[in-house]
């Protein structure tokens, strides 16, 4: 191979993470994902040894997540010194690119030797399966999810009400690899070599993309009768003000006069909601009124209030954070709540907290809370619903045991301003719209900064509020729902992918060796 062409074959996995750098956010080019992993399957076929292989896909993972993940540093730099941004980054970076490299040295394995229809479907098999093993773990997360690209192109979407969100990147690599082998055909001449496989595989795909698109409009769908109006309520508070304890009882402050406005404006309420950790331990403790206030608010408005809470159990010494819920018609004491299970790792929790803080003499709760035990559902006056916190959103298991658990429409508490005006923001909230398909529930996130936002069953987007400035919303809806195949089944699709990876896999070493 000469020198030239090395070079060029060497560039194949950064155009790869380049096309992936451009299908996100603030790009936003999601067709990009659907040939993004094209040069990747070159610079795999031509390589000799699965080692390059891998160290291929890992450089396409390294400069996409570097890239992706860079605002994360912005959250830590506000309680850690900088260079812990730093570490966080390259960490969580190292961690989601090391399942690019696994990815791309079992492309290499199954591009060689004949090419079956199983073959062909272990590839967008085995992205799916290694997606899922990234959820996983302490240091599991769903940004940058191939799937997550699509978030602004409703048709696709709606095959995630089918299949579950795997069936979306089990769909997109499907393509490349059809695209793939088709040009590869050509270019040797070849046109007889995986015809068969490459038909059925094309069969596959359109079978699939037709049904996931055409189903989901028939699964049935029921609203509640009367609508419920539902205030939602944006702060837009920076982070170095909610960090500072002395603010704590002004934005708390602030948050009733935002909520008065919004009862002004939109009267009569069902529910006003405040997103995460707006009455803090520092409010309980410096503004010992402060539940009162939430529970005048709810008697002048004649609305149930839903709010963020760092949660203090005093008897069992834990802190948790939390959703409660002051039902107008009920006494203070009888507040509802739900805690946050999924904790943010290197934030919410990290080993050896204590150590941590002495070490950089902070003085602040992170990295002490408990996570929750199970997500809790809200009842008010027989409209039942779900609260998850932040990070939560990212992954499917929390939204989907509430649904499960009878809920009609999901909210999501965050506070993005830890992430200030960076594409974080937006990323986080795209995948509402993941969470609101999969479950077949609306699915609204109130966040303090941005983005505050709702969206229907079907993914769609139905109100936002500006980021980065503070406002209120109405939501007026009947709380629409439809049954999804993955509300019934969950992962089930991933049980698929498997049985087709190892037919795949064991078919191939039982091949070598013959």
């Amino acid at each position: 191979m000469t020198v030239w062409k090395k070079y060029h074959l060497s560039a194949l996995p950064f155009l790869s993470a380049l096309f992936l750098i451009l299908s996100f956010p603030p790009w936003d080019r999601g067709y990009l994902a659907w040939i993004c992993l094209l040069p990747l399957f070159l610079y795999c076929r031509k390589q000799a040894s699965y080692r390059r292989s891998f160290w291929g896909g890992f450089s396409t993972g390294i400069i996409f997540f570097l890239y992706l993940y860079a605002y994360m540093a912005l959250s830590v730099n506000f309680v850690l010194p900088r260079y812990m941004g730093m570490i966080v980054v390259l960490t969580a970076a190292l961690y989601s690119a090391f399942f690019y490299g696994i990815f791309s040295l079992l492309l290499s394995f199954f591009l060689r030797g004949t090419r079956t229809l199983v073959s062909f479907l272990a590839i967008p098999s085995t992205w799916a399966l290694l997606e899922y093993l990234r959820s996983l773990g302490f240091l599991g997360h769903t940004g940058g999810f191939l799937g997550y690209s699509q978030s602004s192109y409703t048709l696709p979407l709606q095959s995630i009400s089918f299949y579950g969100y795997w069936g979306l990147p089990f769909l997109m690599v499907l393509f490349q690899v059809i695209i793939f082998f088709s040009w590869w055909n050509q270019r040797e001449g070849n046109r007889v070599s995986g015809r068969r496989a490459m038909i059925f595989s094309l069969l596959i795909f359109l079978t699939m993309l037709g049904s996931g698109i055409y189903f989901p409009s028939l699964f049935p769908v029921k609203e509640q009768d009367r609508a419920v109006r539902i205030a939602l309520v944006q702060g837009n508070i920076p982070q170095e003000n909610i960090l500072d304890p002395s603010m704590s009882t002004e934005i708390f402050r602030k948050y009733l006069e935002l909520s008065r406005k919004a009862d002004a404006l939109y009267a009569p309420l069902d529910l006003i909601v405040w997103p995460e950790t707006i009455f803090s331990t520092t409010v309980a403790r410096n503004y010992p009124a402060a539940e009162k206030e939430i529970a005048a608010l709810a008697e002048e408005s004649g609305a149930s209030i839903l709010y963020g809470a760092m949660y203090e159990d005093k008897i069992r010494g834990k802190t948790f954070n939390s959703i409660l819920l002051h039902e107008s018609s009920r006494p203070l004491q009888e507040k509802q709540r739900s805690d946050k299970v999924r904790l943010v790792p290197f934030a919410e929790y990290f080993p050896f907290p204590e150590i941590l803080n002495r070490l950089w003499n902070l003085d602040i709760s992170l990295g002490t809370y408990t996570a929750g035990v199970d997500i809790q559902t809200f009842n008010m006056n027989n409209f039942e619903f779900g609260g998850i916190v932040c990070f939560e959103s990212y992954f499917s298991c929390p939204a989907l045991h509430i649904a499960r658990k009878g809920g009609e429409h999901l909210f999501v508490l965050s506070n993005d301003a830890w992430f200030l005006e960076s594409s974080g923001l937006e990323q986080h909230a795209r995948v509402a719209a993941i969470r609101a398909l999969e479950t077949g529930l609306g699915v609204t996130q109130v966040a303090n900064t941005g983005h505050t936002v709702s969206f229907d069953y079907a993914g769609r987007e139905v109100l936002s509020l500006p980021p980065l400035a503070e406002g209120v919303a109405l939501l007026e809806t009947r709380l629409p729902q439809r049954q999804t195949l993955y509300r019934l089944w969950g992962d089930y699709f991933l049980y698929f992918s498997l049985a087709i990876f190892v037919a795949a896999f064991i078919r191939k070493r039982i091949r070598n060796r013959t």
